[in-house]
């Protein structure tokens, strides 16, 4: 059986081969041990200062990077024996609001310039729009968050006035977009002999990581109508990029967007409902009306929201079931195992780092034994392969999921 076969088999609620294997991401040191060569990979500090760099010199050098990422990425996963990669393909485009790249959309700004301020600090500029946004580079713990912005700066009146911007811009599959898509084509392409099931992204833009956010949760309880603004204007940007996966050809798509911490989500589940759950419910239609499965990614603690995600929402796949946050694989399994697939969860922020390798195995066999008889669970950390992660540790739990994994699970 090959990796998409086993992935669809395990979507389906039916047992492959054995539980399939997935990572988000894997970040260096792991990385490049693994490959044998330094890239920047997806989703961490290098890789967003690597974009913001190549950005700067132009088209061809964003290009290379891109191309350069996406076929080593895919060249490890196989390498690994993943059997299921995710490809995000606004990872290295720069638009003024650039935050984690999981809510760019083709009608956002991207005609910027790019100012670095220091060795780690760079100012992203629209000079027409007069929008502006602050990033920064740690090297200790490989992130580049943005930190600050005009929104944060001017208030409710910017943001007003950046959602008017983005109401009035085009939805089209600029010249970014296009380029950022070209990525993903390479890893389809690179998936075609069934070795690894590819997915796309598309989320909604909640700014989760925006330094705005608190203005937006301000909005949410005083002035809704702003908030449906912005995520309707979003969205719609979202499913034009969505409708170009899709055509492209992947086989699913995850969302990745965060909007939940170890005490719970950001708001409550009524405003959840109200709020962010329409709008995710259109993306998800869509996948569905080309039977392409939908899953969500959220870390942190989701229990209070879940109804609504799987019964509402329609999702296909919960990730990560994070155990930190106090979620319990096993409570999952028993309530919406029958409705979802389930993407974890192996502890990341301490068995990963830490532990010996007779713990990594253990957990391992108690997480295959509790969610995997019956199919439906595809096996992952608790969110990514991170640069903390020990690589001992990594191949551990590598080598256990391959060697305890096969079905009927028996341990």
């Amino acid at each position: 059986m090959n990796s998409k076969e086993r992935v669809k088999k395990t979507l389906t609620h039916e047992e492959p081969d054995r539980v399939p294997l997935f990572e988000l991401t894997v970040a260096n040191p792991i990385l490049s041990t693994v490959l044998g060569r330094k890239i920047e990979g997806m989703v961490t500090g290098e890789s967003k200062i690597a974009a913001l760099h190549a950005n700067k010199e132009g088209r061809e050098a964003r290009l290379s990077l891109i191309k350069r990422n996406v076929l080593g990425m895919v060249e490890l996963y196989k390498k690994i024996g993943f059997d299921m990669i995710w490809i995000r393909p606004t990872e290295y485009l720069t638009p003024v609001e650039m935050a984690l790249n999981d809510f760019i959309t083709p009608n956002m700004i991207f005609d910027v310039k790019i100012k670095q301020i220091d060795k780690e600090t760079f100012k992203i500029i629209s000079e027409e729009h007069n929008f502006w946004s602050v990033e920064k580079y740690s090297s200790s713990s490989n992130t580049c968050p943005t930190i600050n912005d005009s929104i944060k700066e001017r208030g409710i009146e910017e943001l007003n006035r950046y959602i008017a911007c983005l109401e009035q811009k085009e939805i089209s599959l600029n010249r970014y977009i296009r380029d950022g898509l070209e990525g993903l084509k390479l890893a389809v392409k690179s998936g075609k002999n069934g070795d690894l099931f590819v997915c796309g992204n598309a989320d909604i833009a909640f700014p989760t990581f925006y330094p705005w956010i608190s203005t937006f949760l301000e909005m949410v309880a005083c002035e809704p109508e702003i908030v449906h603004r912005y995520m309707d204007v979003t969205t719609a940007g979202v499913m034009e990029l969505l409708d170009a996966q899709l055509k492209i050809g992947v086989d699913g798509i995850i969302g990745t967007n965060d909007w939940c911490y170890n005490a719970g989500p950001l708001m409550s589940p009524t405003h959840f409902k109200t709020f962010l759950a329409p709008y995710l419910k259109r993306l998800v239609d869509k996948c569905h009306g080309k039977g392409v499965p939908y899953i969500k990614h959220l870390d942190g603690n989701v229990q209070p929201i879940l109804d609504i995600l799987v019964n509402e929402v329609g999702i296909d796949g919960l990730h990560s079931i994070e155990p930190a946050a106090g979620m319990d694989i096993g409570w999952v399994k028993k309530t919406y195992g029958e409705k979802i697939t389930l993407l974890g969860n192996i502890d990341c922020g301490n068995t990963l780092i830490s532990a010996n390798r007779e713990t990594v195995i253990e957990e391992v066999k108690n997480i295959l034994r509790i969610a995997s008889p019956g199919g439906g669970h595809i096996f992952n950390s608790s969110n990514c392969i991170h640069s903390g992660v020990s690589i001992e540790n990594f191949w551990a739990m590598i080598d256990a999921v391959k060697e305890y994994g096969k079905y009927p699970i028996s341990i």
